[in-house]
């Protein structure tokens, strides 16, 4: 998928998220603290771009077991360069930008698939699962990524509001803990975890999802054919 953020074009092959990056997230799940990054995969079919809408789709909305969709606001960045192996130090060498990021979960269907030891993969890889926007950041522009407030908004009422300085692993950990496992190439996107108040969601809300010096993605929640 090609997509353009701003005046840059990216093409992702994968999305990278990590999962208990704020202490205060992993006691709202009641979920121990990872001692080191607890990542998933999204796939490139969940992203859309500022205005378009996210789809609660059908299949939740009306199957009690599962009508529950949360929001969950991450700063990510942008692979700029292929990483295998790289050393921590090295990091920001290999970062083209940063952007906003909305985690859509389909959490009762993750609290599921979790118990029965089954893998995170249908509850995070709906259609339009994968907000980002409103632009990327070029590394430049942002001299320290561990220091911008981060908030979320459904309906005008903030639901997450924190601070990247409340991750637990910093980007430059992240990315050199990853390329251990999977090459990332130009295009791909990290995202790092989201703070507490996490929420549910439904048709007709409205979010909107900010980090300081980066922007506002807006989108509209509409039910899904």
């Amino acid at each position: 998928m090609n997509f353009k953020i701003g005046k840059k074009m990216i093409e992702p092959t994968k999305i990278l998220c990590l999962g208990r990056n704020y202490v205060e997230h992993a006691k709202e799940m009641r979920s121990q603290i990872p001692k080191s990054p607890l990542f998933f995969v999204k796939t490139v079919n969940t992203l859309v771009t500022d205005g378009n809408p996210i789809i609660y789709p059908k299949l939740l909305y009306n199957n009690p077991e599962y009508n529950q969709v949360d929001h969950e606001v991450e700063l990510a960045f942008v692979i700029s360069k292929t990483s295998k192996n790289i050393l921590t130090k090295q990091a920001y060498d290999f970062i083209g930008g940063y952007s906003v990021f909305l985690d859509i979960t389909a959490r009762k269907m993750q609290i599921s698939d979790r118990n029965m030891n089954f893998p995170w993969y249908r509850s995070k890889n709906f259609d339009s699962f994968g907000p980002i926007g409103p632009r990327i950041a070029s590394i430049d522009e942002i001299q320290d990524p561990h220091n911008l407030e981060i908030q979320l908004k459904v309906n005008g009422k903030t639901r997450q509001k924190s601070n990247t300085k409340h991750m637990i692993f910093k980007i430059p950990e992240i990315l050199a803990y990853l390329s251990k496992f999977t090459t990332l190439v130009p295009g791909d996107i990290v995202a790092t975890g989201t703070p507490s108040g996490v929420g549910s969601i439904q048709p007709g809300d409205v979010i909107e999802a900010s980090i300081d010096q980066i922007g506002t993605i807006t989108h509209k929640v509409i039910l899904g054919e």
